[in-house]
């Protein structure tokens, strides 16, 4: 029997972007938190080119600051779940929210990864869930902390992924319709506009 997980899917799955504050995003010192903003705005602007849904989550309670500007401007539609429970998963609104969805694979990256994105990751794959780590969104405090947090994660069953890798699992074929949009949204994220600018004259 196979056991491995199905492939990820625009229609199987949803994502959770967890706390990306000003306040927090300075704690990255794994991933450089310049690098994590662009990543995470890159992702956002391609999963809404495939019409992937996305939870949005924020603490305005520790003084972490509002959702950096970047992300909150790529996602003007979204208002950020504001909570007081470390583990999103233990938020009912955002409980019901995934449940209600009905989708059976969940992405999620956040700051830090050590807390923001490993507890929901472990309280998901308890709930049965296929769950799908994004690590470079986010960060941890230093590299230790960072490689015992992907112990765990993975000892879970939770998969570790890069964005690019989601996207591209998602797209499938790059003579997807979709296919320039999503590739416009990453080379943001890759510093290429000029050179794919270039390119396509």
């Amino acid at each position: 029997m196979n056991t491995q997980p199905s492939k990820l899917t625009a229609d199987n799955s949803l994502v959770i972007l967890i706390d990306h504050q000003p306040g927090l995003l300075m704690n990255s010192k794994t991933t450089e938190p310049l690098t994590v903003k662009n990543n995470v705005v890159a992702f956002a602007n391609a999963l809404k080119v495939l019409n992937v849904p996305i939870i949005l989550t924020m603490q305005s309670l520790g003084g972490f600051g509002p959702i950096i500007k970047d992300l909150a401007n790529a996602l003007p539609d979204l208002t950020p779940v504001d909570r007081t429970i470390i583990d999103v998963w233990q938020e009912p609104a955002i409980r019901k929210m995934i449940e209600d969805s009905g989708k059976t694979h969940i992405i999620l990256g956040g700051i830090t990864l050590e807390v923001c994105a490993m507890f929901p990751s472990l309280s998901l794959r308890e709930a049965g869930y296929q769950v799908y780590t994004v690590m470079d969104i986010s960060g941890s405090q230093s590299a230790d902390i960072e490689k015992w947090a992907l112990q765990r994660l993975v000892q879970a069953g939770a998969i570790p992924v890069s964005f690019t890798a989601v996207l591209m699992e998602m797209l499938a074929d790059n003579a997807h319709p979709q296919a320039g949009a999503v590739y416009g949204a990453l080379s943001a994220s890759w510093g290429l506009p000029a050179l794919l600018a270039e390119y396509n004259n």
